[in-house]
């Protein structure tokens, strides 16, 4: 499965094909990645946290992994914020182009 980590670059897929989009994180600090997908063109299929390292609170990264359900052009989008916040960290927006 192709991993995406740069959101300059776009992401071209077509329908059927999986892929991932990993985001630095440390989620012992309270901070995590939230996205929002339109689901009518992307099925967010699982997220998971890869440390880094193995010692405690280490940083690593966080992959979201989706599949294009739907020919069309679309936006993951991002936050990285504690789940109390209203206040985010960062936020990052993907360019997805799935074709037929």
């Amino acid at each position: 499965m192709k991993r995406y980590a740069d959101a300059e670059a776009a992401i071209q897929v077509a329908v059927g094909d999986r892929f991932a989009v990993e985001l630095a994180g440390n989620p012992s600090t309270g901070y995590s990645w939230q996205v929002r997908v339109d689901d009518r063109l992307l099925a967010l299929l699982g997220q998971e946290f890869e440390p880094s390292g193995e010692g405690v609170g280490a940083g690593g990264v966080e992959v979201f992994r989706f599949r294009a359900v739907a020919a069309g052009r679309t936006e993951i989008a991002f936050v990285y914020r504690r789940p109390w916040d209203t206040e985010s960290r960062d936020t990052r927006r993907f360019r997805v182009a799935v074709s037929e």
